[in-house]
């Protein structure tokens, strides 16, 4: 136990150095709480802003308020399985990358296409084998986020606009420092220029 524990930390470690993985929010979902928790601690360590989910559907439900760039899925799950999860993943927009996590390594884990699935890891897991994985996942989202070009401010100019104020409200001695709040009749101009 102590070396897994250690090679937890060593992993952590270098997946924290990576530029960009501090803030990166990562869903795990597994029916199994224990494997919620290693993979938690590992990417928590790390730097990644972690959730977990039990299952496809309360993982469902997060993915639907909250975006996460990495998803790692179980597939055998109760209520919503991680095959019907991950349907369900490729159809969001923006839609997390996907890292399937199974002890199943058959024909239906090799159904699972290219697209929807960026990695898949088996379970019982090896910590480096999972540390690889998310460091190359998070430099994957970390490029994916500087890809994305930013829109630059809009200006807005308005032309012939007319403005009419019958009052002015002057902060309090609070916000400003000095007297109480007044308040100042302005002449009612028919336009101000």
């Amino acid at each position: 136990m102590r070396n897994r524990n250690l090679a937890a930390r060593k992993a952590s470690t270098v997946l924290a150095v990576i530029n960009g993985v501090k803030k990166t929010p990562l869903l795990i979902v597994d029916d199994d709480k224990a494997v919620r928790r290693l993979l938690a601690r590992i990417a928590e360590r790390a730097g990644f802003e972690v959730d977990t989910a039990k299952d496809g559907l309360q993982a469902l439900e997060m993915l639907q308020r909250q975006q996460y760039e990495i998803a790692i899925v179980d597939l055998m799950m109760p209520r919503l399985s991680g095959y019907e999860l991950v349907q369900k993943i490729s159809t969001l927009n923006p839609r997390p990358i996907v890292i399937v996590a199974t002890a199943l390594m058959n024909g239906d884990v090799a159904s699972l296409d290219d697209s929807m699935v960026r990695r898949v890891i088996k379970k019982p897991f090896d910590i480096n084998a999972v540390a690889n994985a998310l460091i190359e996942i998070a430099r994957e989202a970390a490029e994916k986020r500087a890809a994305v070009p930013q829109e630059p401010p809009k200006i807005i100019v308005a032309k012939d606009v007319e403005v009419t104020a019958n009052e002015v409200i002057l902060p309090t001695a609070d916000e400003s420092g000095g007297e109480e709040n007044e308040k100042d009749e302005l002449p009612k101009p028919d336009k101000i220029e």
